[in-house]
This record gives structure tokens, sequence and C-alpha cells, in this order.
């Protein structure tokens, strides 16, 4: 059984890796199953529902990634800005280290995919709604207001897609580290002008 769950995890995981590259059209069972190094004959028996179910669990792993990096952006940050930044230099670091070919998670499936097939937008929908809710919990006690901390986790997420397409397109950060600090300046100003929390 160790071997099983092991085996449907790294194709989960390789599979959210070529979907972030390639996007759902383009990438095969067969790539999942050589990039993982997992049985040829696991994929249906790990995902009965086929390729639309492997793609469904990569999706939902976004969400988990993402909350996780958030969670480890907070733990060096004493402000919604610094929070910011510190989340800016993991998806940096992490598009850098890839080749620039991994951005955002799910950003390439959604163009591919969304609005068309409902069960697939409404998957994304939930991974930017658990995105934003991530940072949301991680802004208000950092002295944000919920209604300003919902706000500028929508132009955080906003922002940094953008950025993440542009530094994909120019392969260099450097789109992504001048959108953050044109970004933190906006959420810095924002906070300075709320009135202290009681």
């Amino acid at each position: 059984m160790p071997r099983r769950t092991d085996s449907r995890s790294r194709m989960i995981h390789a599979a959210a890796e070529l979907f972030c590259q390639r996007g759902y059209h383009a990438t095969t069972f067969s790539d999942v199953v050589r990039e993982s190094g997992a049985p040829r004959g696991s994929t249906y028996f790990h995902f009965p529902g086929g390729k639309q179910e492997l793609a469904r669990e990569a999706i939902a792993r976004a969400g988990d990634q993402i909350e996780e990096m958030v969670d480890q952006a907070a733990r060096h940050a004493d402000d919604p800005g610094s929070l910011v930044r510190a989340l800016a230099q993991i998806l940096a670091s992490r598009l850098e280290r890839s080749g620039y070919q991994s951005g955002c998670a799910i950003a390439t499936m959604v163009l591919e995919l969304a609005p068309r097939d409902e069960e697939f937008s409404a998957d994304f929908d939930s991974v930017f709604a658990r995105w934003r809710a991530a940072l949301v919990t991680r802004f208000e006690p950092l002295g944000l207001a919920p209604g300003r901390a919902a706000v500028l986790a929508d132009l955080t997420i906003s922002a940094f897609e953008g950025a993440l397409i542009l530094s994909r397109a120019a392969r260099s950060t450097e789109p992504f580290k001048t959108t953050t600090e044109a970004l933190i300046s906006a959420i810095d100003h924002d906070a300075a002008s709320q009135p202290a929390a009681p």
C-alpha cells in the first residue's frame, strides 16, 4: 500500500509540473508516467476517471502548494509589505529554478480550459479563493482591516499573475521584482492610511 500511495503522489506531482509548463492538452498520461517513474499500468488504477481526474488532483495540489507558500512567507513577515516581499521571493526563485517554465501552477490550464469547462473552472476558482483566503488570514493580524485585506489580497494575486507571465516572456525575474516593489509601495501606503487597530 505505501508503494501505491507513493506512486500516486509522484504522478500527481509530475502531472502538476507538466500541466503548469505545457498545459492540459499537450500533456499525456505517457508523459506523466515517464516523468514520475510510476509503473505504466498504474495510471487507470490510481485515476479511474482518466486524465480529467488526474488534472483535478493536480489543481487541488496547486491550492495546497500556494497555501504552504503563504505560510512560509508569513514566518518572515512583520507587516503586510514584508509578507508580500517574502512570497514574491519564493515565487521568483521557483520560476528561476525551473528555467522560466513554471510560473503560476494553474495559469496555463486556466487560459486553455476556462470558461468552457465548468468543472475545471470551478476548481480553478477554488484555488484562487484559497490563495485569497490564505493572504487575508495573514494580512489581518498584520494590521489590515478585513475589507482592505481582501482587496489587497486580490491585488497581490493579480499583480503576481501578470508579473509571472512577463517574467516568463523576458526570461528574467526583473519584471517580477519591479511589480513586487510597486505592489509593496501601494500596500504600505494603504496600511499607513488606516486607523490603528484597537
